[in-house]
């Protein structure tokens, strides 16, 4: 299943202020219009569609009045709503007429922010080139104008655009700089949009817990702030946090709370994406119904947006979800869809392409054609310089001819470069396919290994409680009826030395096939305590085989407590490295030590033996434990030397 992505920006400065010096000065101000933008800005993160209203009726209002301000201020609102709203080809559209309105009255002060508007809905299109060209031409601005709020809004801009690129080193750079700047100006709104955009970098790092405290600290504050739609996308991106930790159950719950407050604000295409996480979480609890009828919702609006993109991610986890069901004619039918409109975003962007460059081309000829007939007019009305003008036509028709050549070459060139790039990029699109393949076999592999290796550990387990009960209570019983009979048959006899050694010999048989039933399999470790009954076991060893061995327990309390079948294996795995310490290390001393942490449980154990060599093929014992460790994703350190003896640590995961 693929999940959907969408960096929201939250850098959607208000423009209204920009003007305000130059409406002051200027007949420009009416109470009407003025009243107009006030709704707008009052409205625009709590209300979108009262703020749309206000904003379209501004604009219409300004046109009447032909109040030139107003006009550009009311088409940056809508460009402004367009963006926050999910409509990014009416966000590029307003936010252009308000740029070229600007350059038209030459006003400098408000073009920082109209472009940065401009290269936003470039950036949400997924174009990243006229996006990033926007983000330049707004930088440019703030810095001629000393607009240093613009200013740190377009190095903010500009790092999520190198987010959305994978680029996180270079975000990160100019996140720094819009922060520094925002602390200059003690701007702390900016400093928490800065805050927010480095939680997604964390987020993209799959740093998720730091990503969650800056992404709560921001909530706070929104919250007292009441501003809805900047809550709503910290709410998107919590809740994707969720769904890739494949914590389901809490992402839905999350999701649809999210998704309330999306139809809200209607913001449709962050409810498509809402509505894909949906499917993906409720196709993995088992509950394909519901989540087939969210991925059609979010196909339904991605469709009405032309969220091209989009519609090819959601077309092919719903044929992934069919294929599941046993549904291949609707699974091929959503898969053919998938491609093909993959196919059709990849041959828009090329088109697009294409056409910029015939664009350019288009102008400098004509820009050269132009220049042409300047001078063909010029020599029409200077006929003494007749002969030297038609020398420099000659060479300007010339370098013209030669210009265009090169132009053409160029653009041939680029055409070239562009299809052999795309070439590449489809054979490492294979390559990882055939990749990702190998993956999932050698993950197969490893779990049917794992498989293997339970149900050996569970027949080893099985045998030794069966070995243990026959010793118990075949040998141990006729032992116990051996020894209860020969006390009777001595209270009739005279006392003799011989009879007690009899005896006692007897008893301590007892004692031993009880300690080797208990040793092959262990009561309840939570009736009897686990340390108490390790630390018995390695003393009565210690002392049979004439080696100090040294148990330490920290905290006892705490490892006692510990779930059955993880002591159960820590036992066993314990066991087995001290019967290699009696039977090949030639060790005086020995020592055993337990260490609970947060997170895993610590055993290591030492000795002062002989040593072994690890490149020799390892005995079943060392087998056994590795294998027990592979099932617990646990790990296991040697280190081991003739003159030093041996020392190994193991760490098993208590999650």
């Amino acid at each position: 299943m693929i999940p959907l992505k969408k960096y929201t920006s939250l850098f959607l400065f208000l423009f209204l202020g920009i003007c305000n010096v130059s409406l002051a000065q200027t007949p420009e101000s009416t109470p009407l219009l003025d009243s107009l933008s006030n709704v707008y800005a009052e409205n625009l993160y709590t209300n979108p569609e009262v703020a749309k209203k206000a904003a379209q009726e501004w604009l219409s209002k300004s046109e009447a009045l032909d109040k030139k301000i107003h006009i550009v201020r009311a088409h940056y609102a809508l460009g402004n709503l367009g963006n926050i709203s999910g409509d990014y080809k009416s966000a590029v559209d307003q936010a252009a007429k308000a740029i070229n309105l600007l350059k038209e009255l030459k006003i400098e002060n408000g073009l920082a922010a109209a472009y940065n508007v401009l290269a936003l809905g470039y950036k949400n299109l997924g174009d990243y080139p006229k996006a990033m060209d926007g983000f330049m031409q707004c930088l440019a601005y703030a810095k001629k104008i000393g607009g240093k709020n613009q200013e740190a809004n377009a190095y903010q801009n500009i790092a999520t655009l190198y987010v959305l690129q994978k680029k996180y080193n270079k975000a990160a750079e100019n996140l720094d700089r819009a922060a520094n700047l925002y602390r200059e100006l003690k701007d702390d709104d900016g400093v928490l949009t800065t805050l927010f955009n480095f939680a997604n970098i964390l987020k993209e790092q799959g740093k998720f817990d730091q990503a969650r405290k800056h992404y709560q600290t921001v909530l706070n504050y929104r919250k007292r702030e009441g501003n809805k739609a900047v809550i709503a996308y910290i709410n998107i991106n919590l809740s994707q946090m969720l769904v890739e930790e494949e914590r389901c159950e809490e992402a839905v719950v999350s999701l649809k709370r999210t998704l309330s407050l999306l139809k809200e604000l209607k913001f449709n295409s962050d409810i498509a994406i809402v509505l894909n996480d949906l499917g993906l979480c409720e196709s993995e609890l088992g509950n394909n119904k519901e989540a087939i009828t969210y991925f059609e919702q979010a196909l339904a609006i991605g469709e009405e947006q032309s969220l091209l993109t989009y519609n090819s991610n959601i077309y092919i986890n719903l044929s992934q979800l069919y294929q599941d069901q046993g549904d291949y004619k609707n699974s091929l039918k959503y898969y053919q869809k998938g491609v093909d409109t993959k196919s059709k975003q990849n041959s828009l962007d090329k088109e697009k392409y294409v056409a910029n460059l015939q664009e350019r081309y288009e102008t400098q000829l004509k820009e050269t054609r132009i220049a042409l007939l300047e001078k063909e007019q010029k020599l029409g009305e200077a006929e003494l310089q007749k002969a030297e003008l038609t020398v420099k036509r000659q060479g300007i028709v010339r370098n013209a001819f030669i210009a265009g050549f090169i132009l053409v070459l160029i653009s041939l060139i680029i055409l070239r470069l562009f299809y052999l790039q795309r070439l590449k990029a489809q054979k490492e699109l294979s390559e990882q396919q055939e990749e990702n393949a190998k993956q999932k076999i050698n993950q197969m592999m490893k779990d049917h290994k794992l498989s293997v290796i339970e149900r050996y550990q569970e027949g080893q387990d099985e045998e030794r409680a069966r070995l243990a009960r026959e010793i118990h209570d075949g040998i141990g019983s006729d032992l116990a009826g051996i020894k209860i009979a020969f006390e009777h048959y001595i209270e009739t006899q005279p006392e003799k030395p011989q009879s007690k050694r009899i005896l006692n010999a007897i008893g301590n048989a007892c004692i031993d096939i009880r300690a080797l039933s208990h040793q092959l399999h262990p009561l309840a470790f939570s009736k009897i305590g686990f340390s108490s009954f390790l630390r018995d076991f390695i003393d009565k060893i210690s002392k049979s085989a004439n080696i100090d061995i040294q148990t330490f327990f920290f905290p006892e309390e705490d490892i006692d407590r510990l779930p059955e079948e993880l002591l159960a294996e820590a036992y066993r795995i314990v066991q087995e490295l001290v019967n290699n310490i009696l039977k090949h290390s030639l060790a005086t001393q020995a020592e055993v030590q337990l260490t609970r942490h947060e997170n895993h449980l610590n055993i290591v154990i030492n000795d002062n033996g002989q040593g072994f060599q690890e490149k020799k093929k390892q005995g079943i014992g060392l087998r056994n434990i590795k294998d027990r460790l592979h099932k617990l994703q646990g790990t296991i350190e040697i280190d081991s030397s003739a003159s030093s003896g041996t020392s190994i640590m193991i760490d098993i995961p208590l999650n």
